[in-house]
C-alpha cells in the first residue's frame, strides 16, 4: 500500500503544501473552508504526517523520560500515572526508564536526552551524584520528583518527609506507646535521612527514650523487614511500637510480630509510609502516611514543560501528607 505524501494531499485539496502544513500545525489563520477541505483530503488519502521530520525541524521529540529504579514500586506507579495524564494535556508522551540502580543503564538513558531523542527527564530516583545532577541540569530540562538533592539548582517536587515522620511517630506516642522503634534503610538518600530525623525529633518532643537498639536496618522489602523485626524482638526490652520507612517493611514487621506470638496492635503497634495498595487489605490493615502522588506527578510534568519552554525558575514544591489510621495502631478505626 502506497503512503500518501503531503504534496498529494495539497493537490487533492487544491491548496499549497504550506497550507497543508499550517492545518497540520493547527494554525488558526487558516480559513474554516480551507481547513475542512484539507482535513477531508487527509482522511480520503489516509495521510499520516512524518512526525519525526516535524519534530526534528522543531527540535522537539514530545517525549519525556521518567527515570526510576524499578517499576515494581507501587508509590512510583501512582506518580507515573499522574505524570502521564498531565503530559497528554501538553502533548507529551513518556518513556519509563528502569535503571535497577545500575549507573551504566542510567547513562544509556541519559544519552537519549543528550542526543535530542527526548525533551526532558523526570527523576524519581537516580544513581547520579549531586554534582552530576547539577551539571546535567545546567544544560538540559530536568526535575527531581520524590527523592532529591538540595542546593543544586534543579527543580524539586516532593513532600516534607521530616514532618511526615514526626507526625507518624507522634501518633504512636499519643496512643500511649513508650518504646518506639524505627525500621529504616542504610543509605544516604534524603527521604531516609529526613524520616530518621523526624522519628528522633518526635521521641525527643514526646519525652521518649532513644537507643541505637531501637533502630533496625533493612533493605526495601518484606523479608528484610521481617528479619529486622526479629532483631528488635531479640532484645530484653522489646519495643511496643514500630515506625517503618515503607509500607512493605511495615507489613514484614507485622508478620514477624504475629509469628512470634504477639498481637498487633495490642503488644506492638506498627505504622508505615506511602499508603500503597497493600495497606487497606493487609491483616491487620496498616496505619500509614499518605503522600499526594497525583499532585506531585502533575506538578513535576507542568514544571518540566515550563523548563522546556525556556523558563529559568527553579521551583521547590512540597505537597501535603496525611496520617491514615488503621488497625495496626487502632483496631477501633473506621476506614473512610
Amino acid at each position: 500500500m502506497l503512503i500518501a505524501t503531503i504534496k498529494e494531499v495539497a493537490k487533492a485539496a487544491g491548496v499549497s503544501v504550506a497550507t497543508v502544513s499550517r492545518v497540520l500545525n493547527n494554525d488558526r489563520k487558516v480559513a474554516d473552508r480551507t481547513r475542512v477541505s484539507v482535513e477531508d483530503a487527509i482522511q480520503r488519502l489516509n495521510y499520516r504526517p512524518n512526525l519525526l521530520g516535524r519534530n526534528l525541524r522543531l527540535q522537539q521529540t514530545r517525549m519525556i523520560l521518567v527515570i526510576l529504579s524499578s517499576i515494581s514500586n507501587n508509590f512510583h506507579a501512582k506518580i507515573i500515572r499522574s505524570i502521564e495524564n498531565e503530559g497528554r494535556l501538553h502533548g507529551y508522551n513518556i518513556m519509563l526508564c528502569a535503571t535497577h540502580d545500575d549507573r551504566k543503564i542510567e547513562a544509556a538513558y541519559l544519552e537519549l536526552l543528550k542526543n535530542k531523542m527526548a525533551d526532558g527527564i523526570i527523576f524519581l530516583s537516580t544513581t547520579l551524584t549531586a554534582l552530576e545532577m547539577k551539571e546535567l541540569g545546567r544544560d538540559y530540562p530536568i526535575i527531581q520528583c520524590g527523592e532529591y538533592y538540595e542546593g543544586i539548582d534543579v527543580p524539586i517536587v516532593s513532600v516534607d518527609n521530616e514532618m511526615a515522620a514526626f507526625t507518624a511517630v507522634s501518633h504512636l506516642a499519643a496512643i500511649g506507646r513508650k518504646r518506639i522503634a524505627h525500621i529504616t534503610v542504610s543509605n544516604d538518600i534524603i527521604s531516609t535521612r529526613l524520616r530518621l530525623s523526624g522519628y528522633m525529633r518526635a521521641l525527643k518532643e514526646n519525652n521518649l527514650p532513644y537507643s541505637e537498639h531501637l533502630v533496625a536496618y533493612a533493605r526495601y522489602g518484606y523479608g528484610s523487614a521481617y528479619a529486622a523485626m526479629e532483631n528488635l524482638l531479640s532484645h530484653d526490652t522489646k519495643p511496643d511500637a514500630v515506625f517503618a520507612i515503607s509500607d512493605r517493611m511495615a507489613a514484614g514487621a507485622i508478620k514477624c510480630t504475629i509469628d512470634k506470638g504477639l498481637q498487633v496492635p495490642g503488644d506492638i503497634a506498627v505504622a508505615g509510609f506511602d499508603n500503597t495498595d497493600i495497606t487497606p487489605i493487609y491483616n491487620p490493615s496498616i496505619t500509614t502516611m499518605s503522600q499526594s502522588e497525583q499532585d506531585m506527578g502533575a506538578a513535576a510534568m507542568r514544571i518540566l514543560v515550563e523548563r522546556i519552554g525556556g523558563s529559568e525558575e527553579i521551583p521547590f514544591r512540597f505537597f501535603k501528607y496525611s496520617l491514615i489510621v488503621r488497625d495496626s495502631t487502632d483496631p477501633t478505626h473506621t476506614e473512610q
